[in-house]
């Protein structure tokens, strides 16, 4: 078990390296797997214009968290509303909803490998510590932001910060930890089991 508690500082700052890289992995994965659909969005400007295509993964990326990146509204020249506002799902709008396992998987595998750094032995610690990459999680998604408005295009920010940012990091990375966890309090009874059933150990011999 984690000694005093599972939650150290050198553990934050390791879930927090942790939240960083696997935003860094989500997206990387994201222009991996939709890249090329979206480079032909972009081309022929059907998302209003000339978006560089690193700028629409972002989009992208965060909508497979169902975030949903809002249009800008428009208005017409006696002030009137027009359009817009609206809350678009890119992933689906691409067809690619296998997007949706990104986040969950690159957040439970750096949930697993920061409880077992923290040499957590039980599925409660292992959980603590996986969900710690909401440290880091959440800065990326913040910073992310700020590049991710184009023409009034961009997530919406308190949907961003609310369930990519929090809720996806300390959910899932605490599943993974805590399964990183419930493995090694397993082997570890087993080991236990294989001495207690010899009755004797090589230094008992």
């Amino acid at each position: 078990m984690v000694d005093g508690s599972a939650v150290r500082k050198g553990t934050v700052l390791r879930g927090a390296a942790g939240g960083a890289i696997a935003f860094a992995l989500g997206y990387l994965l994201t222009w991996i797997l939709a890249g090329t659909r979206v480079a032909n969005v972009t081309a022929n400007e059907l998302l209003g214009g000339a978006i560089p295509d690193w700028n629409a993964l972002v989009w992208v990326f965060y909508d497979a968290h169902f975030v949903g990146t809002r249009t800008p509204e428009v208005f017409g020249p006696d002030g009137f509303f027009l359009g817009g506002g609206d809350l678009v799902d890119t992933v689906s709008l691409l067809g690619v909803e296998s997007l949706y396992l990104v986040p969950v998987i690159v957040l439970a595998v750096g949930g697993a490998v920061v409880a077992t750094r923290a040499d957590t032995s039980v599925p409660r610690d292992g959980a603590m510590v996986g969900a710690t990459l909401a440290v880091g999680y959440f800065a990326a998604v913040f910073l992310g932001l700020f590049p991710a408005t184009h023409s009034g295009i961009a997530p919406s920010p308190l949907r961003a910060l609310v369930i990519a940012g929090i809720v996806y990091p300390i959910v899932f990375g605490a599943i993974g930890g805590g399964l990183a966890g419930l493995y090694r309090q397993r082997v570890a009874g087993r080991t236990r089991g294989h001495f207690d059933g010899t009755g004797t150990t090589a230094n008992d011999e």
